[in-house]
């Protein structure tokens, strides 16, 4: 069984996998280990093995607190180098999972060291955890290890996508990356889908060739916010292991107030999503800055009080965090996204850019 966790506002899912015999592997758990621990404990699983397909640019990993809370093994490629305990795989490796087994498949592309990892029952694939190379109606973009690699990359991933549609066309595919990710996910609330509807829809697997392929990949990419580039060496030393939460703090606190979808009218609105998220719908008269783009145009939010908006709250919050530092008082998030707006209002998001 193959228990999907979702995260709505960084737009990724995590993945539990019941091993059947009480274990559970986990693929892709982020460093906020609620919603798994959760669904863990609802079918009574221990995580016996933490998975990672690449060093995540959207999210610290929690591969290195699963290990330490819970005893699991980390599984991730070898070319990473990472610097804590962990099993390092190369292209072909095989890790037995009682009745299951997961194989290691290189897919450099959205990262250098990046492997999908296939899910065997006996010689049959199950489906394919694809991390951040195939993913539903696209691939993630190149461009997060710096400008000078992007186009390698990009040339990379197009053969590591050819290599996941050579697997049989029934097997499911379960990306990392989803609608509402930095990494190039197009808008939709499909998270996962099948190497065969990929074969058949995805545009990127009809392209007529490599340079065709790069040309669309590379064309498509949008901001994302600075802290990316520093995640992927977070995630390399790993994230520090955590000593209580917010009650073993001690030191002091500040807090952002959420307001209500229903409480907009006459308000100023900053929306920080990306720009083809704003142009797919966006509340009338919001103001637009990308995530990305907010640290260095704090000074262009609207002056006085603001409500921050993304999609659900996540982004915003962190927005609102960034204007907060920069001076900016009374600052407010929303407490959802357009489509909240818009059943709280009964009226409509506007379409378009600013």
């Amino acid at each position: 069984m193959i228990i999907p966790i979702a995260d709505e506002g960084l737009g990724n899912s995590s993945y539990l996998v019941d091993l059947g015999d009480g274990r559970a592997l986990a693929v892709d758990a982020s460093r906020d280990l609620r919603a798994l621990r959760a669904a863990a404990g609802r079918h009574g699983l221990t995580v016996a093995f933490a998975a990672d397909t690449h060093l995540h640019a959207d999210f610290l990993s929690g591969a290195v607190q699963l290990a330490a809370d819970d005893g699991a093994t980390v599984l991730a490629s070898a070319a990473g180098g990472r610097a804590f305990d962990h099993v390092g795989l190369t292209d072909g490796d095989e890790i037995g999972l009682g009745a299951l087994t997961l194989r290691a498949l290189a897919t450099p592309g959205h990262t250098g060291e990046h492997l999908a990892f296939v899910l065997l029952d006996g010689a049959t694939p199950i489906g394919v955890f694809s991390g951040g190379s195939l993913i539903v109606g696209s691939a993630a973009r190149t461009d997060l290890s710096g400008p000078e690699r992007t186009e390698e990359l990009a040339r990379a991933q197009y053969r590591s996508l050819r290599r996941l549609a050579a697997l049989p066309d029934e097997t499911a595919l379960w990306p990392t990356h989803g609608a509402g990710s930095f990494c190039s996910a197009p808008p939709g609330e499909k998270r996962t889908s099948t190497i065969g509807a990929e074969k058949a829809a995805n545009a990127l697997l009809q392209a007529p060739g490599e340079d065709a392929f790069v040309a669309a990949l590379l064309g498509g990419l949008g901001g994302f916010p600075p802290y990316v580039l520093a995640l992927p060496e977070a995630n390399r030393i790993g994230a520090p292991v955590l000593a209580g939460g917010m009650s073993a703090w001690g030191g002091p606190t500040q807090s952002i107030a959420l307001l209500g979808a229903d409480r907009l009218e006459g308000m100023q609105v900053l929306d920080v999503r990306q720009d083809a998220e704003y142009a797919s719908g966006h509340v009338p008269c919001a103001a637009h800055i990308e995530l990305g783009s907010l640290p260095a145009r704090a000074d262009d939010a609207p002056d006085g009080p603001v409500v921050v908006m993304c999609g659900h709250g996540e982004r915003a919050m962190t927005a609102a965090s960034l204007l907060a530092r920069t001076g900016h008082r009374e600052v407010r998030v929303l407490e959802g996204g357009p489509e909240d707006w818009a059943r709280a209002t009964g009226r409509m998001p506007v379409e378009g850019r600013a």
